[in-house]
């Protein structure tokens, strides 16, 4: 059956200032917000908000939402979010201001309903709802929907989480703990935001896990540090990673008059900043769970003007080195082109990524940048020619003992 998911989003929270907790800053965006998209990312169908009323951070949380193509409903009522399920549904419910790591979500789909997350019971934990005296609640519960309507029938004036929990542990719940002796070293993430002092220091280790896999060495090796040290002011900000993305294509554009008007330095260093911004885009993304905006698009523009870059290095370096300049460059983009196809079959085909030192735009750029500071820029020409020809050729090796060892 298909997974649903059931977000509280109505407690308040315990300190002096006034809100709800799930309207807490994060990362850019909401508490509420980083739930929904966590709860997606675990697989969840359809989400649904039981909110009693709504502040504008909370309409301006959901406006964001739906701009990213995620829909969400609101529930006034835990009638009215019961029924907005099936019986038979599996539901992840979410506690209010109850912030988990992806790990730790998958492990809970995983189980059989109904289930429920643990965490021990500790004097710093006093957020979490006691379950007896070695445990508490996590925040987190697998049930499906016909336990849902059984306990919002016999609610009254009892709160709808304490007694679906109580029902839930009534029914012989499955107990996950989530901090298990096996994550001692790397503990799951989470928490129960009922004040905003909880939340604080969150934002490193939200960067820490958006570190994806580098598909290239620059995305390895040069730009980490560059990621981090530029996340850092932007992460708490309402900064959209599409107009981080955008101004590296703008920058990749700019490099080709630069290039024209032989102005060799500032088109390697306005390539340069390419990568770096698009790959800040895709990690700001990334800790709010979300995706850049028009990112293939960004990437196809930025690619097409480093292509076009390249030419106009060509044309600048014919005038000394004659039309070969200009076929050296073209093979370049030729051989990239083929390469990206061959990646294209090779990813169709299910084999594993190829090495990162294989060339790829942000490889081609980076690696003229030795040739450049030795001012040997024809022969940085002929070096990412022979860089790209033979990337190309070792993907086509791969395409075909791939192709090979399935019979095709």
């Amino acid at each position: 059956m298909a997974l649903g998911a059931l977000i509280a989003a109505y407690g308040q929270v315990n300190d002096a200032g006034e809100g709800l907790r799930a309207a807490l800053p994060l990362v850019g965006g909401t508490l509420l917000e980083q739930q929904v998209r966590l709860a997606r990312r675990a697989g969840a169908a359809h989400v649904v908000v039981l909110v009693e009323r709504m502040p504008a951070a909370l309409t301006a949380a959901f406006d964001r939402l739906r701009r990213d193509g995620i829909a969400v409903d609101v529930a006034r009522t835990a009638a009215d979010a019961a029924d907005r399920f099936h019986p038979d549904e599996r539901l992840l419910v979410i506690a209010d201001g109850c912030l988990a790591g992806e790990p730790l979500l998958a492990r809970l789909v995983a189980s059989p309903v109904p289930s429920l997350v643990t965490v021990p019971d500790h004097s710093e934990r006093q957020a979490f709802e006691r379950i007896d005296s070695l445990t508490r609640w996590g925040g987190l519960a697998l049930i499906d929907g016909a336990q849902l309507r059984r306990t919002v029938a016999m609610l009254g004036e009892w709160d709808m989480l304490s007694t679906l929990l109580r029902r839930t542990l009534q029914e012989g719940a499955t107990r996950i703990d989530a901090f298990p002796p096996a994550t001692a070293q790397s503990p799951e993430l989470l928490l129960i935001a009922d004040r905003a002092a909880v939340l604080q220091g969150i934002d490193p280790r939200l960067i820490r896990a958006s570190r994806g896999r580098a598909e290239s060495w620059p995305a390895r090796y040069l730009f980490p540090p560059m990621e981090e040290l530029a996340l850092r002011p932007l992460i708490g900000r309402a900064v959209e990673p599409m107009w981080l993305a955008a101004g590296g294509t703008a920058a990749a554009f700019l490099a080709v008059p630069a290039a024209l008007g032989g102005w060799r330095w500032a088109a390697l260093v306005l390539l340069l900043l390419t990568g770096p911004l698009l790959a800040v885009a895709q990690r700001l993304a990334a800790t709010r769970l979300a995706d850049v905006r028009r990112a293939p698009l960004f990437h196809r523009l930025r690619d097409a003007a480093a292509a076009a870059t390249l030419l106009a290095l060509g044309y600048d370096l014919q005038a000394a080195a004659g039309w070969g300049a200009i076929a050296v460059c073209t093979v370049t983009i030729a051989a990239a082109v083929a390469l990206a196809a061959e990646r294209r079959i090779l990813a169709v085909l299910g084999a594993p990524s190829p090495p990162v030192w294989l060339a790829n735009a942000d490889g081609l750029i980076w690696a003229a940048l030795p040739f450049a500071l030795a001012g040997q820029w024809l022969a940085g020409a002929v070096g990412i020619a022979l860089y790209a020809a033979a990337s190309f050729f070792v993907v086509q090796r791969h395409v075909a003992g791939r192709v090979q060892a399935e019979g095709v």
